[in-house]
């Protein structure tokens, strides 16, 4: 959700959505939504989608295990099932699009999520096409369209945090801080964003808030070692600059850096 001139070493690209950890330590990360249990019997006998459509026991069952198929990774399979349902809700057409943004597909994931930027997913639609965008090295749509996602979902720390590490490899530091910091008080336990924020701050030389964080997180001192590394290697990307155009590769993964949200990107 990579490679000279760079600083993340992506060489597991499986933490996207990642966890920055430029050079050597890869980044994390993208998260699900938990929905809440019930509370009368006429709700446990008519499930509703996350748009709030009804749906039937079977296909909330199904869709049920299909979301734990993409949470282990099972992109095909998921597709396999998400192929025999029924009808195209909003949840099924998520759940389709980000199985092939994850499989690289993005060609077959960009019109799926166009279709849920009118719906109330919009704020998902719009953080699967900035990823897509960012992938393919379009650097200034890519933050347009995360931006867009943060203002319809603003309390996701996955967006704040994808939002928050474009702008740090841009050169936004500032902005770059807020949206960083904004992710990690959402969810104290983002790592991804935890490193990303550390990065910046040892960066921008902010040493005393650097090290209350790696104590908070009890990272080694070989980790700020590498981090340290990475920064002095960091050259920031130009948002104006033509994809094609760039010396080392085309896409913010080909130049080394990865998208940190919590999902593994295969």
């Amino acid at each position: 959700m990579e490679m000279q001139p760079c600083i993340l070493n992506c060489r597991k690209l499986k933490s996207l959505r990642l966890a920055t950890v430029f050079m050597v330590t890869g980044l994390m990360g993208l998260t699900g939504c938990a929905g809440k249990p019930a509370d009368t019997q006429a709700s446990m006998t008519k499930p509703v989608g996350a748009c709030g459509q009804q749906i039937s026991a079977g296909e909330g069952m199904s869709l049920s295990l299909i979301q734990q198929q993409i949470q282990k990774g099972q992109y095909y399979s998921a597709l396999a099932e998400l192929a025999v349902l029924p009808d195209s809700s909003p949840d099924s057409l998520l759940m389709q699009a980000d199985s092939y943004r994850k499989l690289g597909k993005w060609a077959d994931a960009e019109p799926l999520y166009t279709r849920l930027v009118d719906t109330c997913l919009s704020g998902k639609a719009y953080h699967g096409l900035g990823l897509i965008a960012a992938y393919q090295g379009k650097v200034s749509p890519a933050v347009k369209l995360l931006e867009k996602a943060a203002r319809v979902s603003p309390v996701s720390a996955n967006i704040r945090n994808d939002l928050g590490f474009l702008m740090l490899v841009t050169g936004q530091d500032s902005l770059a801080y807020d949206e960083l910091r904004t992710a990690l008080e959402l969810n104290p336990d983002h790592q991804t964003a935890a490193r990303n924020l550390w990065f910046l701050l040892l960066k921008t030389h902010r040493t005393a808030q650097a090290e209350t964080l790696a104590q908070r997180y009890r990272w080694a001192e070989q980790d700020q070692q590498d981090m340290l590394a990475a920064i002095a290697r960091f050259r920031p990307l130009d948002l104006n600059q033509d994809p094609a155009s760039r010396k080392g590769g085309t896409s913010v993964r080909k130049r080394g850096y990865s998208l940190l949200t919590q999902e593994a990107w295969q």
